[in-house]
């Protein structure tokens, strides 16, 4: 491209603050490589526990830059550094943005995730909050109280995330609802994939699996409920929980190992990351989340992609695409009885689950898809760049087909 032309894109600097590959961090990649045509986007984000995610963006050829960031936790030495550190670490960060002459700095993560808030404020630049929670401590609400007027404009992962943070927020800034998008291109079951997981699907097995990281948030307790209820009823079933086990989660994870073992749950694997989940995705028969809390959880939409009816607790803004007897079932966070009895209806019948995994796909391409959301982010750049931002000239094409 000829570097006149790019030099009038807008340069975005996308910062997280944690690391470990996990849906946010996707959401990052999957949207920075939608955007390239129009959107100069470099992330910000830690060197450390962040291989896979650079990956990622190496493999999507998307420019990014490490630091070193502290982080909040119990551990009082790690407590200690974050005090300690973390002022240095903003500067450090407002520096980097400045001199790189950044249009937008775009705050990933969460409302804990600050430090990108102060920086680009320090630098000089607009900046726009990312917030994808609807649950957080309240001292991490009392200092968003503190922080959020610093943000020229807030980004909300779903309606719950945006009703979650509505009482702390200090006037009237742009508001923005963007769901996580899914590449239905890529999440197609239409696909011919590798048949690395061919292996699971056996004769007359039934398949019922969720795509999460082992943390207490996704409350695997309530699967392996649901499962041990499942398998008093049916002798033909098979469970699978794809996502990674890092090294702080091996507690929770022999926990749940233990409640396994209790309740006679034999018939379940964890498989850890995958780098390509659709080839398991392909073999589930009905995709379970089981999470205490989410916003606009990816995973959930990229099964519906996929085709697969969905049974999933009432979190975030999951009953907006998933309906009740049309492409699944929502049911009580923690409730594994009516998890176990939503699962053993699809179970039973082959017509509905063939049904319901169409409608879902429907409800992905046509609500959830990056084309969609690539235009919300869009409209939403041009509105802050060109409301008093560094470089009001810019124009930004709202209305390309990002498919």
């Amino acid at each position: 491209m000829n570097s006149s032309l790019r030099a009038k894109r807008p340069r975005i600097a996308n910062i997280i603050e944690e690391g470990k590959l996990g849906g946010p961090q996707i959401r990052i990649a999957n949207v920075a490589k939608a955007l390239m045509p129009d959107i100069d986007t470099t992330v910000v984000l830690p060197f450390a526990n962040s291989d896979r995610f650079r990956d990622l963006l190496d493999q999507y050829f998307i420019p990014y830059r490490t630091f070193h960031m502290s982080k909040i936790t119990k551990d009082p030495k790690v407590a200690v550094r974050y005090l300690f550190f973390s002022w240095y670490e903003i500067v450090q960060l407002a520096r980097y943005f400045r001199k790189e002459n950044f249009d937008l700095v775009h705050v990933s993560g969460g409302s804990w995730q600050y430090k990108g808030i102060v920086a680009g404020k320090l630098a000089g630049i607009k900046v726009v909050w990312h917030l994808n929670d609807t649950y957080v401590p309240w001292m991490i609400c009392q200092l968003f109280r503190f922080i959020n007027p610093l943000a020229d404009a807030f980004f909300f992962a779903s309606n719950r995330s945006r009703d979650f943070y509505k009482p702390f927020l200090k006037g009237h800034k742009p508001e923005f609802i963007i769901p996580a998008p899914v590449d239905s291109r890529v999440f197609d079951p239409e696909i011919s994939l590798a048949n690395i997981a061919d292996g699971y699907r056996q004769k007359d097995r039934m398949i019922i699996g969720t795509v999460a990281n082992v943390n207490p948030v996704k409350d695997l307790e309530t699967f392996i409920k649901a499962a041990s209820i499942l398998n008093r009823r049916f002798d033909n079933l098979f469970f699978v929980v794809i996502g990674s086990i890092f090294e702080r989660q091996r507690p929770y994870h022999a926990k749940l190992q233990l409640l396994c073992k209790e309740l006679s749950v034999t018939n379940l694997d964890f498989l850890g990351p995958k780098k390509d989940v659709r080839p398991f995705l392909k073999t589930f028969d009905v995709y379970l989340c089981s999470s205490r809390a989410e916003s606009s959880p990816l995973s959930v939409w990229e099964a519906m992609s996929m085709a697969k009816p969905i049974v999933s607790t009432d979190v975030g803004d999951v009953s907006l695409y998933v309906q009740n007897h049309e492409n699944g079932f929502i049911v009580g966070v923690g409730d594994a009885v009516a998890m176990a009895d939503r699962v053993g209806y699809l179970i039973r019948n082959r017509e509905k689950r063939v049904e319901f995994g169409q409608k879902s796909r429907a409800i992905a391409v046509e609500k959830l898809d990056m084309s969609s959301c690539i235009k919300l982010y869009l409209k939403a750049y041009t509105q802050i760049l060109s409301n008093g931002g560094k470089r009001p000239s810019i124009k930004i094409p709202i209305e390309r087909n990002s498919q």
